[in-house]
């Protein structure tokens, strides 16, 4: 498909066009600020002119634990080829073999995030276990697509927030990657649905951590998310800077 001159296109004015809330990314045990900042956004793409929609998308629930199984898949598939034979990086320690090449290869290339993708990636797609979880959640990814489909003949684009929480403190998760993963709950299901999504800076919590917003658009509507972004963008007039942490 030609790419569009987004810049060119880029306008905030969200009159005639419609915002879907899901009703499903109103959980139980979020967070006030996040809650808050939604609000928030809502009201500003109101203010645009766009008139909001509560929208279903009822096999959200499925999608967390879908993309960790699709993700990681894909991450020990495509990571294969990394074995220190063709390109990359090699380890060859002394008297090694072909297999101690590849382990020490692989161990030294791999941060341990890597790692874990790839061993969980390698044991779902196993003999045994491919149809039981690979299968299942390219089902489920399907079953996410669908809702979004059904979605997108009521609405222009979706807003919801980008995570449950505002963002970590730096190293806060590292030592526990499942409260990490837990946290990309909203983020995932427009993956897995291939659709075009972006988080907008919205704002900060009580504690000075940012909070964002996130726009969904339809298949190669890249340009309703951009516009709708800008809304918020010149609504929020967020100018919080980091502090100097070196």
């Amino acid at each position: 498909m030609p790419v569009p001159e987004w810049e060119a296109g880029l306008s905030g004015d969200m009159r005639g066009k419609k915002v879907g809330i899901p009703r499903e990314y109103r959980m139980d045990g979020m967070d006030a600020d996040v809650l808050a900042s939604w609000e928030q956004g809502i009201a500003w793409l109101k203010d645009a002119g766009a008139e909001i929609v509560e929208i279903s998308l009822p096999h959200t629930k499925y999608a967390l634990p879908a993309y960790y199984i699709v993700a990681p898949a894909e991450a020990s598939s495509n990571l294969a080829r990394y074995d220190g034979v063709r390109y990359g990086l090699r380890d060859l320690p002394e008297g090694a073999g072909l297999q101690d090449m590849y382990a020490a290869t692989r161990a030294a290339g791999f941060g341990p995030e890597v790692k874990r993708r790839i061993l969980i990636g390698t044991y779902v797609l196993s003999a045994g276990f491919y149809d039981a979880y690979y299968t299942q959640a390219q089902k489920v990814r399907t079953l996410i697509s669908r809702d979004f489909a059904e979605a997108f003949k009521q609405v222009d684009v979706i807003l919801a927030p980008t995570a449950p929480t505002a963002a970590f403190g730096l190293g806060e998760k590292t030592s526990d990657p499942l409260s990490m993963y837990l946290n990309d709950v909203f983020a995932v299901p427009a993956s897995l649905a291939g659709l075009p999504a972006m988080s907008v800076p919205a704002g900060l919590n009580r504690e000075g951590l940012p909070l964002g917003l996130q726009i969904v658009g339809k298949a190669f509507d890249e340009q309703g998310v951009l516009n709708a972004g800008l809304a918020i963008e010149q609504r929020a007039q967020f100018s919080a800077k980091p502090e100097k942490w070196w």
